[in-house]
């Protein structure tokens, strides 16, 4: 029977300190007058950044992940299975709705970024800043934990692609984890997003060009 957990990213909200993010905020203040900001860049899904140094490339990138993780909400679902499903011995758990609303995206030292979420958990409902490492392939971010341990609640590692509006990865806690994906959609169009899968409306494929 598979003990239900919440995924890695409830459980860092939860737990990570406010005296670690002050000292990578002061760091990311002095950047960000280098730094290209969110509204510096506005591309479509599956558009490259456009630059003519590596530098100036990562600049871009840079600017497109902090406008993609700029009032957003993660919509999607999770899944979890035991120390035999990490085996590969037991199945995944049925998937499980989840839901976070991310406020903003900062760059502190090296790889390492303050992303700002409103959590949302029993009679909770507070703004809070964690601290990730964000790593690339290529022109994709990925949100890294690596065996961080959180107060009260266990150790955690996870990775999340971040992708053309879209996320999927995989977490980890102690002899548990699994896997998450969904949609990253503009809190501005989540209710209208809302209402359309009440409706059930069916999404179906673009025609086959005609030969």
């Amino acid at each position: 029977m598979f003990i239900q957990f919440r995924p890695f990213i409830l459980a860092a909200l939860a737990a990570i300190g406010s005296l670690v993010i002050a000292a990578v905020t002061s760091t990311a203040n002095e950047q960000s007058a280098t730094q290209p900001t969110a509204q510096d860049v506005r591309m479509a899904p599956g558009d490259s950044p456009k630059a003519s140094t590596p530098a100036d490339k990562r600049k871009a990138l840079e600017a497109k992940f902090k406008s993609t993780l700029t009032d957003v909400v993660f919509r999607g679902s999770w899944q979890m299975t035991n120390a035999e499903g990490l085996q590969g011995k037991a199945p995944l758990s049925p998937p499980h709705t989840e839901r976070y609303t991310i406020k903003g995206v900062s760059k502190g030292l090296d790889d390492n970024w303050i992303i700002t979420a409103r959590v949302q958990f029993a009679d909770r409902d507070v703004e809070l800043p964690f601290n990730v490492r964000v790593v690339w392939a290529e022109d994709v971010p990925i949100i890294t934990l690596d065996k961080t341990e959180l107060p009260l609640l266990g150790t955690y590692s996870a990775r999340v692609m971040i992708h053309d509006g879209f996320y999927a990865g995989t977490w980890f806690g102690t002899n548990y984890g699994g896997v998450l994906q969904g949609q990253i959609i503009k809190a501005a169009d989540e209710k209208r997003i809302e209402e359309m899968a009440e409706k059930a409306n069916e999404i179906t494929l673009p025609p086959k060009p005609s030969k």
